[in-house]
């Protein structure tokens, strides 16, 4: 991006927690799993591309390790022993054979831990059956652990869907920390484009007013979307050599991504 005189690649999605862009979606989310201090279980839920893991990024970043000792799991598609192995694996345990040992590990773990021990499950979505019943288990059988083993799972929005049929009730019926990312509003936008430029050495005037618009509009107020259409724009404009992104740049670059 020399082009623009840009410090580093704005609108990436490999951002180090310090440099994230803050909305009030991210401090209410934040909010809201602080609370996890005082619950077992959590659930985040949001679209693909609204910001989930970023504010999960947040979120552990802001953890102190004497207080709460943070794992996170993205696998969650692998059948339920492998998804309990892996959580032992990153508390770098080694997994015993059979269920009912693997349960006693990560308790026993949780109990030598003078923090609260947090288990988080990205990609949620993806958890099987099997896998949500033992999470339900090791949630029951760890009231009596002190600090808590704590449970936060965070997936696409068909997980509500999931877990509002009769066989998860239990679990539901746990979950004390709710929150739903919502896509940015256009103001949001217009604003998420202005940092992004700007934290990276850039004018946030590159990009002409209308056309933050029209990447609202095209977007939907998606975060990846906007990352990928901000980028196609910039791309277009230095091959054009032009250092401003305006309505013609932008409609020939979200041609170009097969929007229209």
């Amino acid at each position: 991006m020399e082009h623009f005189k840009l410090r580093s690649q704005p609108f990436s999605e490999h951002t180090a927690g310090g440099s994230l862009w803050n909305d009030a979606r991210m401090e209410e989310g934040l909010s809201r799993l602080q609370h996890l201090v005082h619950a077992l279980l959590g659930l985040v839920t949001g679209a693909s591309g609204l910001g989930k893991s970023a504010l999960l990024k947040r979120f552990m970043a802001e953890q102190s390790p004497q207080e709460c000792q943070t794992i996170y799991c993205h696998l969650a598609h692998l059948p339920s022993n492998g998804l309990l192995k892996l959580v032992l694996s990153q508390l770098g345990e080694v997994p015993k054979r059979g269920k009912d040992k693997l349960y006693s590990q990560i308790l026993d773990r949780a109990r030598q831990t003078d923090a609260a021990l947090l288990l988080i499950f990205d990609e949620a979505h993806l958890l099987s059956g099997d896998a949500l019943v033992d999470l339900r288990l090791l949630v029951s059988s760890a009231i009596e652990v002190g600090p808590p083993l704590k449970i936060l799972l965070v997936g696409q929005e068909h997980i509500r869907q999931t877990l509002k049929r009769s066989e998860y009730t239990d679990i539901v019926n746990r979950i004390s920390v709710r929150y739903q990312l919502r896509p940015l509003t256009k103001e949001q936008t217009r604003q998420y484009i202005d940092y992004q430029v700007g934290h990276h050495g850039g004018d946030p005037k590159i990009f002409d007013e209308p056309v933050k618009d029209h990447i609202h509009e095209f977007t939907g107020g998606n975060p990846r979307g906007i990352n990928n259409a901000a980028i196609a724009c910039l791309l277009y404009a230095t091959s054009k050599r032009s250092l401003r992104i305006d309505e013609a740049a932008f409609r020939q670059a979200s041609t170009e991504l097969h929007w229209n």
